[in-house]
This record gives structure tokens, C-alpha cells and sequence, in this order.
């Protein structure tokens, strides 16, 4: 399994985000504010996106631009992904 922690994009530092590779099937990602406190703002709910936990993704491409919008995405990190699913193939 590989997890990979992205720095925020300049306004979107309120967001954690990680993309990984789980071999026992899938590309994985999540965009999570762990700062926001409903009871304070009950109205402002922030974005979030969980890939992988229920669907299946083999597109490294395809999660990477899921979370582009909230993240600094390294030049490199789509050929770490591919390796890490040609190195850890899927499980079945």
C-alpha cells in the first residue's frame, strides 16, 4: 500500500489530502477538513471527497484530477502511482 500526503493549494489549506495505492483492489483518495466545526457553522459545510472505498479506480489520472483542485500536484507523482500498481498488482 503507498499513501502520499499533498500540500494544499493556496486558499485550500484547510484541507488535508492523501492518494495512495491499495493493492487488495484499487487507487485510493481523500480531501477532508478536519477543522470544520459543525456545531460553529452549522451552514458552511466543506467539500470533501472520498475515491476508492466503494469503487474501484485503476486511472491514476482520473483521481489525480479529483483532488487537483485542492491540491498541489508533484510533476512526478502519476509515474510513483503507476509503479506502485505494476509493483503491487492487484489482489484478487
Amino acid at each position: 500500500m503507498s499513501l502520499y500526503r499533498l500540500t494544499p493549494k493556496p486558499g485550500r489549506e484547510r484541507y488535508a489530502i492523501q492518494v495512495g495505492w491499495n493493492p487488495h483492489r484499487t487507487l485510493f483518495a481523500n480531501v477532508t477538513d478536519h477543522s470544520w466545526d459543525p456545531d460553529a457553522d452549522p451552514d458552511n459545510e466543506p467539500d470533501a471527497v472520498t475515491l476508492g472505498l466503494i469503487e474501484d479506480i485503476l486511472d491514476p489520472a482520473a483521481l489525480l484530477a479529483a483532488v487537483e483542485p485542492y491540491a498541489v500536484i508533484p510533476e512526478d507523482l502519476i509515474y510513483t502511482l503507476r509503479a506502485d500498481m505494476h509493483s503491487h498488482p492487484v489482489r484478487w
